[in-house]
């Protein structure tokens, strides 16, 4: 009897508003979907089964990337039998038709609205995207294929040249360090311009040093030493002078 009592007691306490719903959003918190398809979402609803929260309206909204909010849509739940006093859950399915392009991106909640109470879901972020990968067509699959053919084969073509330009320009380098070395110094000291033919420029011409050293040595010698000279001396100067007559 005393229990019965207590329950009467606690049994308003246990039916106050809020005092038992519970709005859960079901699925991935993101997704992402292209433009112009249509994307299911669910949501679960839990209550206590009794006349004041049988009593609902649903309905879903969402935030764009901008933070405004637009209005409510009402959908409808599959509202189900319970038993009376016990927590009972439904569940409420809806499709979202509106993503026309890119900026129905946002945030997309439930919403459950009892006489005097409300529930919010968690929310889904939804990623809408204008248009996904697309192949290209096979006209530009072969202009792709054709220019990067002709790249590699002008770049193989360069490339070669410049192995062989190098090779040859290192066996002109190997060419010319020999005849450096065979020029040795009688060939720098060598008179390039060609001697000229021709009496006058031979008598002008420098004489042997044999020469010079003779008339040095006769030179250092005293006038006491000297001797005269002999027949054969005599005709040996004769022809000496006949000889510079003639070069002039």
């Amino acid at each position: 009897m005393a229990f019965r009592f207590l329950g009467l007691i606690l049994l308003p306490w246990t039916l106050q508003p809020g005092g038992g719903q519970r709005l859960t959003q079901l699925g991935e918190p993101i997704q992402v979907t292209l433009a112009r398809h249509h994307l299911p979402l669910t949501c679960e609803v839990t209550y206590p089964y009794t006349p004041a929260f049988t009593k609902y309206t649903f309905s879903y909204y969402h935030i764009d990337l901008q933070g405004r909010q637009s209005p409510p849509v009402w959908a409808s739940c599959s509202q189900t039998p319970g038993v009376k006093n016990m927590t009972h859950t439904e569940m409420c399915s809806f499709t979202l038709t509106a993503l026309h392009n890119a900026s129905a991106t946002g945030t997309y909640y439930c919403l459950v609205k009892w006489p005097s109470h409300k529930e919010a879901g968690r929310g889904t972020f939804i990623l809408v995207r204008d248009a996904g990968y697309k192949e290209p067509p096979e006209s530009s699959k072969k202009i792709l294929l054709f220019t990067f053919t002709g790249l590699l084969a002008v770049l193989s073509i360069l490339g070669t040249g410049l192995l062989l330009w190098k090779a040859k320009k290192q066996r002109k380098s190997a060419k010319k360090i020999p005849h450096q070395k065979d020029s040795g110094p009688a060939g720098r000291s060598a008179d390039p311009t060609p001697v000229r033919a021709g009496s006058i420029y031979t008598a002008l011409q420098p004489h042997q040093a044999e020469v010079y050293d003779c008339l040095q040595n006769e030179s250092s010698v005293p006038p006491s030493e000297w001797s005269p000279p002999t027949q054969t001396q005599k005709q040996m100067g004769v022809e000496e002078l006949n000889t510079i007559y003639e070069n002039f």
